[in-house]
């Protein structure tokens, strides 16, 4: 990214995050929440597609990794689950809209709500206060992280599961769709963490393997009082730096904590690694931010 004469920049090369308050309407944000009602209302889960969702490193490849369900979510709109919400039968034990962790990971593309925010001229133009020339989106997500048994997200990096070389080309769109709390689960960063690489990818397992992905390396264990928490209201836009390490943790409060996340790569003289779980297709390559 670009250095500019914006002292909100500054403080995103700095930090490796910035908080920008208000970023989107009120009315922006009750369309996306009202779109992924719509959603989940017509959602049908097919039995052998009821993966249920983790980021606990082992469940992940268990769950994940064994399911090409999930393997093959880049270019469609799919359904993740809490734990504990399915039985073993696979049937719901809480109502279905209760039960989501999660909405990926090409709500960009294929939903027209969606596509409008991701595609909005407020992000384009930020986009280009960024320096970015050659910007197209490559995953997005609508999490949930609902009352009571929304999960904790481990401390990571984005660029251990979207690495690019060189390192850098990340960018990650963090919109809260209601006011994101200590309470409730909001984003945790290690200012500054950005500028010291990656230590742990997660890569596409060779075939013939028990589960489709694998992590190669290890993350350094995280001091917990270096995290700083960024709670932000309704409509705030957190940028995310690709590889600043952040978390959140489990949501114990009665409110969700909606939010629509959408990563961005700098596709000038960058290569996106083969090996990463999410790759482009015929039917989407990956389409420019610009318009």
């Amino acid at each position: 990214l670009e250095e500019s004469g914006s002292p909100h920049l500054f403080q995103f090369h700095e930090d490796g995050f910035l908080v920008l308050e208000h970023f989107l309407t009120t009315e922006e944000c009750d369309s996306m929440r009202n779109q992924i009602q719509r959603i989940i209302a017509e959602m049908e889960v097919p039995p052998h597609c009821r993966t249920e969702f983790s980021t606990k490193e082992k469940e992940q490849l268990q769950a994940q990794g064994s399911s090409d369900y999930f393997l093959t979510s880049g270019d469609k709109i799919r359904f993740f689950f809490e734990k504990g919400v399915l039985d073993e039968r696979g049937n719901f034990l809480i109502p279905k809209e209760k039960s989501v962790s999660k909405i990926g990971h090409a709500l960009h593309a294929y939903d027209p709500v969606f596509k409008q925010v991701t595609h909005s001229s407020k992000v384009q133009e930020l986009g280009r206060k960024l320096g970015l020339e050659r910007p197209v989106v490559v995953q997005s997500m609508y999490i949930f992280k609902q009352p009571g048994i929304g999960g904790e997200v481990t401390p990571h990096q984005d660029a251990t599961f979207l690495y690019t070389e060189p390192l850098g080309r990340i960018l990650g769109f963090w919109i809260a769709l209601e006011d994101a709390t200590q309470e409730n689960g909001c984003l945790w960063f290690i200012p500054g963490s950005h500028t010291r690489g990656i230590t742990r990818r997660m890569v596409r397992a060779a075939s013939g393997s028990s589960t489709c992905v694998e992590f190669v390396g290890s993350d350094p264990a995280y001091d917990d009082k270096q995290f700083m928490p960024l709670p932000i209201s309704k409509g705030g836009l957190i940028l995310i730096h690709g590889e600043v390490v952040h978390k959140s943790e489990l949501n114990s409060s009665e409110s969700s904590r909606h939010a629509f996340t959408f990563h961005v790569m700098e596709a000038k003289d960058t290569s996106w690694s083969k090996e990463n779980w999410l790759q482009p297709t015929p039917e989407l390559p990956f389409p420019s931010l610009y318009t």
